[in-house]
């Protein structure tokens, strides 16, 4: 099963991790349904993000 690492990082500057309160955080993905739910919320995200999608196996 493909996994991906994806990023967001805010434009704006805003926190994207809750914890360290830093602009930019990825999270491993092990599932498509999961990460098509990542990308159409970051869309709509107010932070205008900028997400970007590696693909690791």
């Amino acid at each position: 099963m493909p996994t991906w690492i994806f990023t967001a990082t805010s434009r704006t500057g805003q926190p994207v991790n809750p914890v360290t309160k830093a602009p930019s955080d990825s999270v491993t993905v092990y599932d498509k349904a999961d990460l098509d739910r990542r990308v159409a919320a970051a869309k709509s995200d107010p932070r205008d993000l900028i997400v970007t999608v590696d693909r690791i196996d």
